[in-house]
């Protein structure tokens, strides 16, 4: 198994490049302390006021746990979104996007692992775990660091190692290169950015004082219908008659579009967006999932209908 002098600065690698990631998200300078290392024999357990990721690095086999304090990441998700000292309790979405932050800085911290052991970084990817059943058995090697983002924030950030991961890795023991720690930096700021930019939308000609009027919606003009009968099987299918009771998920897709972050964040009742079809277009329908046919769109008896008019359509749209 590594040893502390190996792992203290394969530990402060990792934390320099989540401190570059903070630093991008929030926009304002972010510095760690020195990590503390500990051994724990007991298994991590999910708590409520922690989001906990779980990375894996496919050239390794190597997989560390990364906890964070939920609402000290929402506080840099409220500066993402431009609403620092909304403390009330994160909706549906916030937590959303809290899950794909800690995700991004894992995944940053992960790839420092691969770069500090010479490994490729290929493949990194951090999911959040909620079960105590998806981490790694112990005993665990962690690392703690005090992390400042800005003068008001304060944060600690978690790592554990277990005993299995340490042994598939070749750490040198010397501390790591100014070099090293920048890349694990610059890839934090790059997966970051990446990240600020798809929040931030695609840049606007209109001035940053004016909003873009909603377009008007038009309410639908349908024509009444009745359903069609169901027909019985052709002769010589009567086998699947095995099948015909089995549930299929069936969707009716109006249209399609594509909203920045900030755009879907800021929807209101009342919010108009356009789709990325025309009024006179069919619709097309999915049976779990899958394209099928497409049609248009009817009443019956006050309720929404399709009237097909294509089965298996071509795919002529992307």
């Amino acid at each position: 198994m590594a040893q502390k002098d190996s792992l203290q600065p394969l530990a402060g690698a990792m934390f320099a490049a989540a401190t570059g990631a903070f630093s991008t998200l929030a926009g304002i300078g972010a510095v760690a302390g020195e990590p503390q290392m500990e051994s724990a024999d007991g298994s991590i357990k999910v708590e409520p006021d922690v989001v906990a990721t779980l990375t894996r690095i496919p050239s390794t086999s190597v997989a560390f746990v990364t906890r964070f304090v939920k609402a000290d990441i929402g506080a840099v998700v409220a500066l993402m979104l431009g609403t620092p000292g909304d403390d009330a309790e994160m909706d549906a979405m916030q937590l959303s996007i809290v899950a794909e932050t800690v995700a991004q800085i894992a995944t940053a911290m992960g790839e420092a692992v691969a770069n500090e052991t010479g490994a490729s970084s290929d493949g990194v990817n951090s999911e959040v775990v909620n079960d105590a059943g998806g981490f790694p058995v112990p005993p665990f090697t962690s690392f703690t660091a005090p992390i400042s983002v800005g003068d008001s924030l304060k944060t600690s950030v978690t790592i554990d190692f277990d005993g299995l991961s340490l042994s598939k890795m070749d750490i040198k023991p010397s501390a790591p290169s100014a070099a090293t720690a920048s890349s694990g930096s610059t890839a934090a700021a790059d997966a970051a950015a990446a990240m600020a930019a798809a929040m931030a939308g695609p840049p606007s000609t209109v001035s940053p004082n004016r909003q873009r009027p909603a377009p008007e919606g038009q309410a639908a003009q349908f024509a009444p219908m009745q359903p069609t009968g169901i027909r019985p099987a052709a002769p010589g299918q009567s086998n699947l008659d095995l099948v015909h009771d089995v549930p299929l998920e069936i969707s009716a897709v109006l249209g399609q579009t594509e909203l920045s972050l900030r755009e879907v964040v800021a929807m209101v009742p009342g919010s108009v967006f356009e789709l990325d079809k025309l009024s006179t277009e069919p619709i097309d329908l999915y049976v779990n999932n899958i394209l099928i046919a497409r049609g248009e769109v009817v009443v019956v008896d006050d309720k929404f209908a399709v009237k097909i008019s294509e089965l298996n359509p071509v795919v002529d749209r992307i």
